[in-house]
C-alpha cells in the first residue's frame, strides 16, 4: 500500500505555516518535499511531523528559522527526534529522484557531503556524451571567497552552505533543465551541471538569482549589515571579504568541436579566472569557435 501523501496546501494548514513560509524552508534544504512525475511536490507523513516539530522549537525559544539553517546540530537535536518517528527525513543529502542518480548511487559515485554525484562520475558521463556527439553545455560552479567563509564561520558552517548549494543546484536544474541534466558535486565547493545548449542560459540565470536572494542568511546579523565579513592574515593585517557570490563558467560544444573532458576542464577554468573579475554573480560563456 502506497504511502498517503499530503499537498502543500494541506501541510500548510496542518502545520499552521503559510504555504510561502514552507517554500521558503524548502529553498533552504530544512525540508524536502516528494516530486511527483507529474512535478506536483507533495509532503510524506513524517515531514509533516518535522514541520511542525520545527515550529513548536521556534515558537518555545522565539527563534527565527534564518538563525538555523546553517545548523547542522539544529536537525540531528533529540527535542525534534523525538517527535518525528522516521529518521530519513532528517537526512540533509539530496533525495535521488531520477534514474540518473540512482545510476551513480549504484556505482558508488555519490559525493559523501552532497549526495550528489561525484568528480569521476561526472567525468565519465561528459566523456560519454562528447563520445555520442551530445550538444551540451556544461556550467561549472563555484563561489566566490569561500575560503574565507570557512576561516570566519567554521568548517561545520561551511559544510552547511555546501549543502544548501548542492539542494539549490539540484532543484534549479530538477525546475528548469532537461530530463537528462546532471547535477554534480567535484569537490570543495565546485560543482557542474551538464545541460543543453538551449537550457543553460534559463538554468544559470535562475540558479544565480536564488543563490543571491538566499545566501546572506548563512550570515550572523552583524556581518550581513556590514555588507561583508573580516579575517586575518598570520601577521594580523586585516582582510575583509564581501558576501559570496556565484561564479558560473559555461563550456558547449556549438561552435568548437570538444572530443575530451580535459578540454571541458582547462576550458572552464580559464573562463573561471574571467568570471571572478565581476563584483555581482554571473555566469560567462565560451564564445570561441574552432
Amino acid at each position: 500500500m502506497k504511502e498517503k501523501l499530503i499537498g502543500i496546501g494541506a501541510g500548510a494548514k496542518l502545520s499552521r505555516l503559510s504555504e510561502r513560509t514552507l517554500r521558503y524552508w524548502e529553498s533552504l534544504g530544512l525540508i524536502k518535499p516528494v516530486r511527483l512525475p507529474s512535478g506536483h511536490r507533495k509532503f510524506s507523513k513524517p515531514m509533516i511531523k518535522k514541520i511542525i516539530a520545527i515550529k513548536e522549537i521556534l515558537e518555545k525559544y522565539n527563534l527565527r528559522i534564518n538563525d538555523l539553517i546553517t545548523s547542522s546540530k539544529f536537525l540531528q537535536d533529540e527535542l525534534l527526534k523525538e517527535k518525528v518517528d522516521s529518521p530519513d527525513v532528517f537526512d540533509l543529502n539530496i533525495a535521488l529522484d531520477s534514474q540518473i542518480y540512482e545510476r551513480a548511487k549504484k556505482a558508488g559515485k555519490l559525493h559523501p557531503l552532497s549526495g550528489l554525484p561525484d568528480a569521476l562520475y561526472i567525468r565519465q558521463e561528459i566523456e560519454r556524451r562528447l563520445d555520442e556527439d551530445y550538444k551540451i553545455a556544461v556550467c561549472y560552479v563555484d563561489m566566490k571567497d569561500f575560503k574565507y567563509y570557512n576561516k570566519r564561520y567554521g568548517y561545520e558552517k561551511g559544510d552547511a552552505v555546501i549543502k544548501f548549494l548542492a539542494s539549490l543546484i539540484h532543484d534549479v536544474v530538477k525546475e528548469n533543465g532537461d530530463k537528462e541534466d546532471i547535477a554534480g558535486h567535484i569537490g570543495g565547493d565546485n560543482f557542474v551541471i551538464i545541460t543543453s545548449h538551449e537550457k543553460y542560459n534559463k538554468v544559470c540565470t535562475e540558479l544565480i538569482k536564488s543563490f543571491d536572494l538566499l545566501i546572506e542568511q548563512h550570515y550572523e546579523k552583524e556581518d550581513r549589515e556590514k555588507g561583508y565579513i573580516v579575517n586575518y592574515t598570520r601577521r594580523g593585517e586585516e582582510i575583509r571579504t564581501a558576501v559570496m557570490i556565484l561564479s558560473v563558467s559555461v563550456v558547449w560544444n556549438i561552435r568548437r568541436k570538444l572530443t575530451h573532458y580535459a578540454e571541458v576542464s582547462d576550458i572552464a577554468q580559464e573562463l573561471k579566472s574571467y568570471a571572478q573579475k565581476f563584483p555581482k554573480s554571473e555566469f560567462v560563456v565560451d564564445r570561441r569557435s574552432d
